[in-house]
């Protein structure tokens, strides 16, 4: 057997390539796998074996594994966002199942990563939901218990038509009720559903109560055409849209009619509908258009409060908290301009503010280290914010220069983490950067006093 050594392109570290009988065979290892034989396969990690991917030639290793490496960062990614929809929605419990399948599919998933801290993040998230769910249905159990006391009274009301709106509201609030323990699930929903069965049947032997409830339905069907019809009337186009989505979905929920009565009253409600969403489409154009002349006239009233901001930053060296308070709420009330269409704008105020807050830490800074700085004539304060602008602008070029020689040592040219370091590069010479146009204002103002 003879030994020889190849060197793959990137990726791949340096791997013996053994040669028996004219046949060559080799081992090729790669970041969370390894080519062997002209068999792609995944590491295997924690209880889980190593999985074949693909077979493939010397020239196709490059392109495989970026593209078992895309898919890794996919599975990646839906679980970022499902851990960020965890962390931000309420209704936490729905993401349970989703996060269980990834799990489920991390195993046999055909990728290249690090697998086994996907599944180091689940474990948490997990426990975590599990938590939320046993909470969330043991106050669900309460409301329940509760409900069904509110439908033993209601089942003794014996004005039926006012027990029918009772139930229906129960009925409701119900079904918008997760589900309860599961000890106790069988048996609530079976008193619940006994109750309101046992009322249905009462009402239904009745000729006169099946009428009732034919009535009562074809006034719900009127009155969403009644309010739709108000909405065009008065031309509430601007917050009705999501209220006309929920009518028409109660529309599809009252129940049935006799077939004659619904069709005529189906026909007027699509015809209604049809008028309110054209109406309200031309409303919203007309909206848009409007916006558009008012960010001209807030962009011009921007541009005029930046020239104040100006003014107080340089000014009062951010010791005027409450004009600066006044004129980020006067920003606040003069309108919407675009970030897209003018990002100078939202920058400069951006940067302004980030002045005045440093300006206005250096003051502070200064009054304490200086007894009686506020009664001190504006020579001998411009003198102690020297010297504390002198120590700070020391402490950031130092911080600046250790930057500069850690960056320096990486060996990372592209990705997110260089973006991140860039940014932070870019913050510390803004420091330095402002901390020497400040040291040079404090020697202008002395030389002025």
């Amino acid at each position: 057997m003879r030994k020889i050594f190849c060197l793959w392109p990137d990726f791949v570290n340096l791997q013996p390539i053994y040669q028996r009988k004219g046949t060559r065979q080799f081992i090729v290892e790669i970041p969370y796998g390894h080519v062997e034989n002209n068999v792609l396969f995944r590491s295997a990690f924690g209880q889980v074996e190593a999985l074949k991917l693909k077979e493939l030639s010397e020239e196709e290793i490059t392109d495989a594994v970026s593209f078992f490496e895309a898919k890794f960062d996919k599975l990646k990614q839906k679980l970022d966002e499902i851990e960020d929809k965890i962390n931000t929605q309420s209704n936490k419990g729905s993401f349970l199942s989703s996060l269980q399948n990834i799990e489920e599919t991390i195993s046999s998933h055909e990728g290249l990563g690090d697998y086994q801290s996907q599944l180091d993040r689940i474990a948490p998230l997990k426990a975590l939901l599990g938590d939320y769910i046993q909470k969330n249905r043991a106050k669900n159990t309460d409301i329940k218990q509760a409900l069904l006391l509110e439908l033993e009274v209601v089942l003794t009301n014996n004005d039926q038509e006012e027990a029918f709106e009772q139930i229906k509201d129960l009925k409701s609030r119900w079904l918008k009720t997760g589900s309860p323990e599961q000890s106790t699930r069988e048996e609530l929903e079976g008193k619940f559903k006994a109750g309101v069965d046992s009322f249905y049947e009462k009402r239904n032997t009745f000729t006169a109560d099946k009428q009732m409830l034919v009535n009562a339905r074809m006034e719900e069907y009127q009155s969403i055409i009644a309010e739709i019809k108000s909405f065009i009337d008065k031309k509430a186009f601007q917050h009705t849209f999501e209220k006309v989505k929920e009518l028409q979905k109660q529309w599809k929920d009252i129940g049935r009619i006799p077939e004659a009565d619904f069709k005529a009253i189906n026909d007027t409600y699509w015809k209604v509908t049809q008028e309110y969403f054209e109406k309200q489409k031309k409303h919203r154009n007309a909206e848009r258009k409007q916006k558009s002349k008012g960010e001209k006239e807030s962009l011009k009233a921007k541009t005029e409060i930046l020239e104040e901001l100006k003014v107080l930053v340089v000014s009062t060296f951010g010791s005027d908290h409450k004009a600066f308070e006044a004129l980020k709420t006067k920003w606040k009330n003069s309108g919407h301009v675009s970030r897209k269409a003018h990002p100078e704008v939202h920058e400069s105020f951006m940067q302004l503010s980030r002045e005045w807050q440093e300006r206005g830490f250096i003051w502070n800074l200064t009054q304490k280290k200086n007894k009686g700085f506020a009664k001190k004539e504006t020579k001998d304060q411009y003198k102690d914010l020297l010297r504390v602008v002198r120590d700070l602008l020391q402490r950031d070029e130092t911080e600046l220069k250790s930057f500069h020689e850690n960056m320096g040592n990486m060996h990372i040219n592209k990705g997110s983490f260089v973006d991140m370091l860039n940014d932070k590069l870019q913050v510390q010479q803004d420091k330095v950067a402002l901390k020497k146009s400040l040291l040079k204002e404090c020697q202008e103002k002395i030389k002025q006093a």
